[in-house]
């Protein structure tokens, strides 16, 4: 089968260009398991690792082993993930692009599973003042310091003032790093944080990308008003998996 869009109301597994993709369709099971010391998805008994069940708009995961956590990355989000440990069954994922690792470590241990995107239910009435202004000097900072975890939900560190003062340079924004320093402090307060006595400008760094993200203050196509990176590879998806901002090409993006 080709890499293509799922039939509705169906998950997608693929092994990243290994194998051909399996498309399981709402209600069906598949088994997964170890096979020449890589992955391997199917129907064959022998395959013991796990189980994965479509199941309406999400999917259940089982862990079948009898040792080790099986982490369910959100490769659309903020670094959410779901850990099924050893003998749980029927665990939800409620996420649509996932990426399941089965061990830590090199070698072909993960693979990917697309979900059926969630039909909206409400229409937004587009009542509401926004929190921030995405037209603003701030944003562009607050932008810079989500950039690597937009980019890779597995990213940890957050930039220091001095690399988002040179990021934005090169996307033709000169801006100092006591300048970027006023502006974090800025959305400390806009954010409505308050710094213990004795924390660090690290720990406002992380709480302020920790809210934007949580709260989808930052969403992937802000990334445009920062320009001057050329799309790649996202580390340890594969080549050309995934073009801006994490998405999986020639697939639109999905909101969870």
């Amino acid at each position: 089968m080709s890499r293509a869009e799922p039939a509705a109301r169906s998950v997608l597994i693929s092994l990243d260009g290994r194998s051909p993709a399996v498309e399981l369709p709402d209600g069906d099971s598949v088994r997964f398991g170890w096979r020449a010391g890589e992955i391997t998805v199917g129907t064959d008994r022998a395959l013991t690792a796990g189980r994965i069940d479509a199941f309406g708009d999400y999917w259940l995961m089982s862990n079948c082993g009898a040792a080790g956590t099986y982490c369910v990355e959100n490769l659309e989000g903020a670094g959410e993930y779901v850990k099924v440990r050893a003998g749980r069954a029927g665990v939800p994922i409620p996420f649509e692009l996932s990426r399941v690792t089965l061990t830590v470590g090199a070698g072909s241990n993960s693979f990917t599973v697309y979900a059926p995107e969630r039909r909206a239910t409400v229409e937004p009435d587009g009542g509401g003042i926004p929190l921030l202004d995405e037209e603003s000097r701030y944003f562009q900072v607050l932008v810079c310091l989500c950039e690597p975890r937009l980019r890779d939900c597995g990213a940890a560190a957050v930039p220091t003032p001095a690399q988002v003062s040179a990021r934005l340079s090169a996307a033709g924004v000169p801006l100092g790093r006591s300048a970027v320093n006023y502006h974090i402090d800025y959305l400390v307060k806009k954010l409505g944080t308050t710094a213990p006595r004795g924390m660090t400008r690290a720990w406002k760094r992380d709480t302020v990308v920790t809210l934007a993200l949580k709260f989808d203050l930052v969403r992937p196509e802000h990334l445009g008003l920062i320009p001057g990176r050329v799309a790649g590879r996202v580390p340890g998806r594969g080549p050309g998996r995934f073009a801006e901002g994490g998405r999986p090409a020639g697939r639109p993006a999905l909101h969870v």
